[in-house]
């Protein structure tokens, strides 16, 4: 299929050797509507640019190259498969000048344009050019003579491409009708076949049926008209201005060379790489604007202008990440150049653990994911994230100035990125610039944008590694697991305790281990970190809520996340050591915490909270507790979360009367334990039978039990005898003295327990 370069009159007449004459176009039956003269806002800006174009064109400006056209030639008649919107607008425009120049006669042999979509737009196509239907130089508007002669149709009014034809002609005039306009030169330049205005590059198909299935390939019918129909002529008219003349003709050549061949593999269903290449575009336009410091906004086409044309200082620097950006994958399996750099979360055999997972993209070929996703949101976020902006940026730098040690830096990139609050749109312009400084020169003081105590944690991670070699894969290893994600604040990077830590974390927090985990944990000390001034984050023995344990272990920065190291490193080195399986270990650790605080007589409220399950089964980790005002910490009033507030009416447990209704067994002769409201509020446990309520306060339970018959007030007399609930109003709970508050001696839990089993058991 050989192609020819020519204009809209030259392709009605054999000017270059082995081109094929055009007598006729006729657009197929299986090509959409016209258009371009469509009224809605994307076609009229399209309309506006592309008519700015030829316009330009063919009153003195550039010449200018229309890309290809395809099609099938049929005893000389052409069936445009690519390319109808442009040949359209070049017959009204055509036309357009003709009448004004009368010149219709004349321009009779390739004015011969028809439609074959509709019978109404083929006769209108044949009607217009008639020479009994002139009309005088000097109408006014072109629809307003048209749609008033006696010719014109009733059923045209309701035929979508004669209605933008139209349209078309009305914006055509407008701009044609200009003062100081020449009509007789630009006649004279649309007809010069020798050095014309405004060409294309005529691609004839040797057969119809190849050609059908060509089409319904690239340009299935009814299909919207796109961006890109008309983006390129000026984008190149923008790029000629920048470039010297070689590398423009290179520029021109690529965009469908080399560069479509790049794009091809990523067509998606449509089998045009159109939407591809714009988002692509748009990605390294908008990393152009960051680097430049300012920010994104506007048409694409206006911000392509801003970027590379020649009154930018900086578009030299710009036009060369352009060519890079498409250039570096020429020629190369692109997908199997991520899989170098990047893996996906979850999978198996990893040996290379130099590979930066990425825990949140589905597909690690960025470039792929960027032609399909770039710019896109979903709500807010942006489907193909920030992070995954600055990873791609990251590859085409080091692709770019073939860096050193990218693994190591892309590793840093990585831990920097992942789930970090700080990448965020208006801090791009710093996160580029650092981006750009750590892959170039791997340096990572300073990477202004990212999160501080993440930056000081690879620098301290790279000195750590500069000091001890052989503990890369280890370190490496413990930032790939899900729970971390390159986040290892919480351990104590000593190389004599590194490697075997490591191995006991990955053991024991699998997800069948959380639960028994949740309870060890606490047992070596209060681990979870406070949100606000009335509520601690910790474990969740929930398998969907990962991210619970990821947040209380990668919370805050080395140093300011608590008593966490502490736990974690005692509780790893007894795992370390132990001679059982994890699930045993984690059992044992919270058993023996217990036993060891009944037998010490100090039940404070992480004694219960590890030795009740029934406290733990909050879906959030979140507790939300009322302090004790000699100590300042928490006593036994608390609220055990299954969602991240109190607020909107959201219902939680009191853990402490879970437990004991739990323990007593007497299930169905309780209500609803489910709350609602602030922790500071009280919380009922009522009585089905009775309506006796009981809540949890620090110095034991407080009773309700009005209002009571005569026979239910005895046996509830009766009850709190038994257990030294005094005039009926406190069941209270054996306490100490230690350090300055008072502390459980004796389980309440199960002094509630039993209460409640003996209220019941009286029928109450």
């Amino acid at each position: 299929m050989r192609g020819f370069k020519t204009s809209f009159v030259g392709m009605f007449q054999a000017r270059e050797e082995g081109m094929p004459s055009v007598s006729r176009v006729e657009i197929p039956l299986i090509q959409r509507d016209y258009a371009q003269g469509r009224e809605t806002s994307t076609v009229n800006a399209i309309r506006h640019d592309f008519l700015d174009v030829l316009v330009a064109a063919i009153t003195g400006g550039d010449p200018v190259d229309l890309d290809f056209v395809y099609g099938d030639i049929r005893d000389g008649t052409l069936w445009p498969l690519d390319g109808q919107q442009r040949l359209t607008t070049l017959f009204l425009i055509h036309w357009y000048v003709a009448v004004r120049t009368k010149k219709l006669a004349e321009a009779d042999r390739w004015l011969k344009f028809t439609y074959a979509t509709r019978p109404t737009a083929e006769l209108f196509c044949r009607q217009i050019v008639k020479p009994s239907h002139l009309p005088p130089t000097d109408f006014t508007v072109p629809s307003d003579w048209i749609t008033d002669q006696a010719w014109y149709l009733f059923a045209w009014r309701h035929d979508p491409t004669v209605q933008s034809m139209l349209v078309m002609l009305d914006a055509i005039h407008e701009r044609l009708s200009v003062k100081g306009i020449d009509l007789d030169v630009i006649w004279r330049r649309l007809t010069d076949t020798v050095d014309p205005v405004v060409s294309f590059h005529f691609l004839p198909i040797d057969d119809m049926p190849s050609g059908e299935e060509l089409y319904i390939k690239m340009n299935s019918r009814g299909k919207p008209l796109t961006e890109f129909e008309n983006f390129k002529a000026r984008f190149e008219g923008i790029l000629a201005e920048s470039l010297l003349p070689a590398r423009f003709n290179e520029i021109v050549h690529k965009l469908d060379g080399a560069w479509s061949d790049v794009l091809w593999p990523y067509h998606g269903d449509d089998y045009i790489v159109d939407d591809e290449f714009l988002r692509y575009l748009e990605f390294i336009i908008e990393i152009c604007e960051w680097r430049e410091g300012g920010v994104s906004g506007g048409r694409l086409l206006d911000r392509a202008e801003r970027v590379f044309s020649n009154k930018n200082p900086k578009a030299q620097s710009n036009l060369t990440f352009l060519f890079h950006a498409f250039d570096t994958w020429i020629g190369i399996d692109v997908d199997d150049v991520f899989t170098t750099h990047f893996a996906r979360a979850g999978g198996t055999g990893l040996v290379d653990t130099d590979r930066a997972i990425l825990f949140e993209t589905r597909n690690v070929n960025l470039f792929e994911e960027c032609c399909s996703r770039y710019g896109q949101v979903s709500g807010r976020p942006r489907l193909f994230s920030l992070s995954e902006t600055l990873f791609l940026y990251a590859v085409l730098i080091h692709r770019q100035f073939e860096t050193t040690d990218f693994q190591v830096r892309l590793r840093i990139l990585r831990n920097l990125t992942d789930r970090s609050d700080e990448i965020r749109e208006n801090r791009m312009v710093d996160l580029v610039a650092s981006v750009e400084r750590l892959i170039r020169r791997g340096a990572i003081e300073d990477l202004k944008g990212f999160n501080p105590d993440r930056v000081a944690d690879e620098q301290l991670k790279r000195e750590f590694l500069d000091a001890h070699p052989n503990q890369k894969v280890v370190l490496n290893q413990l930032e790939d697991h899900p729970l971390l994600r390159g986040r290892v604040f919480a351990f104590d990077l000593n190389p004599e305790v590194l490697e075997g830590h490591a191995r006991s974390f990955a053991a024991i927090t699998r997800k069948e281990h959380w639960p028994a985990l949740s309870a060890a944990l606490l047992a070596k000390g209060n681990y979870g970190y406070p949100i606000g001034n009335r509520a601690y984050q910790y474990g969740s023995m929930k398998e969907a809520q990962e991210l619970r344990w990821r947040e209380v272990f990668t919370h805050y920065g080395r140093g300011k996340n608590g008593e966490l190291p502490s736990c974690l490193g005692t509780l790893l080195d007894e795992v370390g050591i132990s001679t059982t399986t994890p699930a045993e270990t984690l059992s044992g650790v919270a058993n023996a915490f217990s036993q060891q605080r009944r037998s010490q007589e100090y039940l404070d409220w992480r004694y219960y909270v590890v030795s009740y399950a029934d406290m733990r089964e909050g879906d959030t980790g979140i507790y939300f507790g009322e302090h004790l005002p000699e100590s300042g910490k928490w006593g036994y009033s608390m609220c055990m979360l299954r969602t991240n507030s109190l607020t909107g009416g959201a219902r939680f447990r009191d853990p402490f009367l879970l437990a004991a209704w739990r323990e007593s067994g007497v299930s169905e002769a309780v209500r609803s334990l489910w709350f609602s409201g602030y922790e500071s509020e009280p919380r009922w446990l009522r009585l089905t039978e009775s309506d006796i309520g009981i809540r949890c306060v620090n110095l034991g339970f407080e009773l309700d039990a009005s209002p009571l018959d005569e026979q239910q007030a005895e046996k509830f007399q009766r009850v709190c005898e038994k257990y030294g609930a005094t005039e009926g109003s406190l069941l209270p709970v054996e306490q100490a003295r230690h350090g300055g508050e008072l502390v459980d001696t004796e389980d309440r839990v199960q002094k509630c327990a039993a209460f409640l089993l003996d209220l019941v058991a009286e029928g109450l």
